[in-house]
């Protein structure tokens, strides 16, 4: 318990951006509040004050079963500051200091408070702010008699009265992304949502903070990043084949394998550490990503990692007979540590003999279509995907017909579809625009694309799946003339390919690459134009989704998805928007 220290938590404001009550607002069993409170108790922390305003009748029969004291604020109008000094109004002389947190950040870890408060006991600074990746987040650790003649008002804020008292504050950096995760929109919410669901694993900008902490030079930050993204994209795809995989506890395992390397045991102390963190599903694989020591019967993330660490050899993909060479020539005359160098290629064989039968590709072909595009884009946050459907057809004949590749125009009514996406995504900041090459899509693109100056670029792999033999023929032609082949492909859609054609796993080993490197080649938020089942494979990426619900991602003519990527998995904020 930390004596004479308490927490305000802020839950007066508007939330007029967002269109909900922040504090009751839903976030996986519990609620923000709840969290909030949740996580200062967790700490130590059991002073807990609770500032409320606006909607105060909605939450004040909540507040007594958290045990917290409630502060009412009369002048919530007049913004946050006024709720600050509300806070600081109730704070006895006995209280030495206080947590300052807005509601719409309620998921810092309880062990950022406690170093918080470890950090301010050690130098005994005024304010100690948490610094993730050099930018300064919340809950700041405040000295009460810094505020105790707080203004009445104070022009910019908070912010701006404790920039006063620089010289005698501390940035300590902690690992934690959520101390700037705050929720002012919809597309906020979602992404705050998306960090609660994998908090137990760090986001690839966590992986970073903990590089930095420990020291890991360049060349091998460039050697973690690559089997992290190669393991990762690995699994996206077994995902896509009907495989349950967790991405992003194999790209955090890829990005930290090695981060213990030049240590006795790496594999083994970068556990430990990991373990220390709070990451132990994490630690464990990093534990193994040298030596399996035995296969599981059926591909796991541990296969995946060991397997992506034995194709990477410093910053570039290699072949598993290139990467072990060397210790081959080199312990050549020690049977021994030959016999082991023998057993861990052979295991990496098996593994990759594994993945190329479940994805019904080769490991090389697969590599080969990402060709340069492993890297992520620079960890600045995660992006916005502005996914649309071309809009409506000129269609080739009369009746329901297969279409796949055929190259037809858009209809008037396809035209005015555009029209009205043009419009409804005109304010948004688009720094790049895709689509498929056909015609569809490329006039659905260039409409949209016109008020914000970009050129659509049309990229051949967001094309519809290719139908072979199908195309152009309608429902009751192919019924007739195939079958066999139309009852199998209702009973395995995934895997079935029409006369000349491809499946839709064929079609995502096409697709994912051209997503992934669109992303990282894009500074910021981006449009893609594509098909249905092309948009349908994009937002089957999202967690806990594979190939094998397709079909319940409704998309019509000339709709609109909104998503936000961040770690290789999408987050679907809205689906299948229609003007």
């Amino acid at each position: 318990m930390s004596r004479g220290i308490a927490a305000l938590i802020l839950a007066a404001g508007y939330a007029s951006r967002l269109g909900t009550c922040k504090p009751l607002q839903p976030l996986g069993p519990s609620i923000f509040l709840e969290e909030a409170v949740r996580r200062f108790r967790a700490a130590g922390v059991d002073d807990l004050r609770v500032v409320t305003g606006h909607r105060a009748g909605e939450i004040g029969p909540l507040l007594p079963k958290l045990g917290v004291r409630v502060i009412f604020n009369p002048g919530y109008d007049q913004g946050m500051f006024s709720s600050v000094q509300a806070g600081v109004r109730s704070l006895e002389p006995e209280i030495a200091g206080f947590f300052l947190l807005p509601v719409d950040l309620p998921l810092v870890k309880p062990r950022t408070i406690k170093a918080l408060l470890q950090a301010q006991n050690r130098q005994g600074a005024s304010i100690t702010y948490p610094c993730f990746l050099g930018r300064r987040g919340h809950p700041p650790l405040i000295a009460t008699a810094l505020v105790r003649d707080l203004p009445p008002d104070c022009e910019g804020g908070l912010r701006a009265f404790l920039q006063r008292y620089d010289a005698v504050a501390l940035d300590l950096e902690v690992l934690d992304e959520a101390v700037l995760l705050d929720c002012n929109t919809p597309l906020d919410y979602q992404r705050l949502r998306a960090y609660s669901l994998r908090e137990a694993l760090p986001t690839r900008r966590e992986c970073e903070a903990i590089w930095n902490r420990h020291g890991l030079p360049a060349p091998l930050r460039r050697h973690c990043l690559l089997v992290g993204e190669l393991a990762g994209r690995l699994a996206v795809h077994l995902n896509c084949a009907g495989l349950h995989l967790n991405i992003p506890l194999v790209l955090a395992a890829g990005y930290l394998h090695d981060l213990a390397k030049g240590q006795p045991d790496h594999a083994r102390t970068g556990d430990r550490i990991l373990e220390d963190l709070g990451y132990g599903a994490v630690g464990r694989l990093v534990a193994t990503h040298v030596d399996l020591r035995s296969l599981a019967p059926s591909v796991e993330e541990s296969q995946l990692l060991y397997l992506a660490d034995k194709l990477v050899a410093r910053d570039r993909l290699v072949s598993l007979e290139e990467r072990f060479q060397p210790a081959s020539e080199k312990f050549a005359e020690q049977p021994e540590i030959m016999a082991s160098v023998a057993r861990r290629l052979e295991q990496a064989r098996i593994i990759k003999q594994r993945l190329e039968g479940v994805l019904g590709i080769s490991l090389e072909e697969l590599i080969r279509r990402y060709a340069q595009g492993f890297y992520p884009a620079a960890a600045a946050g995660p992006q916005t995907i502005y996914l649309v459907r071309h809009g409506a057809i000129q269609p080739p004949g009369p009746g329901r017909r297969y279409l796949g590749q055929l190259d037809v125009p858009l209809s008037p009514e396809g035209y005015r579809q555009a029209e009205s996406l043009r419009e409804r995504l005109r304010p948004e900041r688009l720094a790049a625009v895709y689509g498929s090459d056909l015609r569809r899509a490329m006039e659905t693109a260039a409409i949209i694309a016109a008020p914000h100056g970009l050129t659509p670029r049309a990229w051949p792999e967001f094309r519809e799946i290719s139908l072979g033999a199908w195309e152009g023929l309608a429902f009751e032609a192919v019924q007739q003339r195939y079958p066999e082949e139309y009852a199998a492909r209702g009973k395995d859609f995934i895997n079935f390919r029409p006369p000349g054609g491809e499946s839709f796993l064929d079609c995502a080993h096409r697709v994912l690459p051209a997503f992934y490197a669109a992303l990282a080649s894009t500074p910021g938020d981006l449009l893609i134009v594509g098909h249905a089942g092309v948009n349908r494979i994009l937002l089957s990426l999202a967690p806990g989704r594979s190939l094998t619900e397709l079909f319940d991602f409704p998309q019509d003519y000339g709709c609109l998805n909104l998503l936000t990527c961040c770690d290789l998995e999408p987050v679907v904020v809205s689906l299948n928007e229609t003007p």
